[in-house]
């Protein structure tokens, strides 16, 4: 019995229909066959870090702890959870560093702190102790530097200074902020034992 046309017509375009999606599925395998994986795999993971550097006198000179750290080989890099970071000083109390989250690029000379970010430096017989709080740091250890470019709050005793929109500071020998955005700040008055 011979096909009417449309019948036949019908019949081509289930064919073609059949034959599109057996290409599409062939193709769509393929691709993600090729397609290479975009999740980043650590080649180590260690749980509970902790790690002293020393001096060349055999002083400690920075102190790392963390929940765990995990490495990248890709670009050497390591994050790390719950960091504590402890930095000595010759001439004054020690500068502690803590956040949530931590990336330290291959080199260790670059570290991101990020979420409940806190840095805070004990009293000194001249000076009251600081604590400085943002959500995201960068610290640049060797050259004791640090910045931000979110909402940034530093307290000393009960001076307290805001900055909407982040901050730039030189942590060296002699200290340097530099502000940025909307800044807030107030001062207690100094007393006759201050100024002495």
């Amino acid at each position: 019995m011979p096909l009417t046309r449309r019948e036949f017509f019908l019949a081509a375009l289930l064919i073609a229909t059949g034959l599109a999606a057996w290409w599409w599925l062939f193709v769509r395998d393929t691709d993600q066959s090729l397609t290479p994986s975009t999740e980043r795999r650590p080649d180590y993971v260690v749980e509970g870090l902790r790690v002293v550097t020393l001096d060349s006198a055999g002083h400690p000179e920075r102190r790392l702890s963390a929940q765990r750290l995990r490495h990248y080989p890709d670009d050497g890099s390591s994050e790390l959870d719950n960091p504590v970071l402890v930095v000595y000083s010759d001439d004054g109390p020690p500068l502690h560093a803590r956040s949530e989250l931590a990336w330290i690029n291959a080199r260790g000379d670059e570290i991101l702190l990020e979420r409940e970010v806190r840095l805070q430096r004990d009293a000194t017989a001249q000076s009251a102790p600081v604590e400085l709080r943002t959500s995201e740091l960068l610290v640049l250890p060797e050259v004791d530097y640090a910045e931000t470019g979110h909402f940034v709050e530093i307290e000393r005793a009960e001076d307290w200074i805001t900055a909407t929109d982040g901050m730039r500071a030189w942590l060296g020998e002699t200290t340097r902020i530099q502000l940025f955005g909307r800044a807030r700040a107030a001062l207690a008055p100094s007393t006759d034992d201050d100024a002495g």
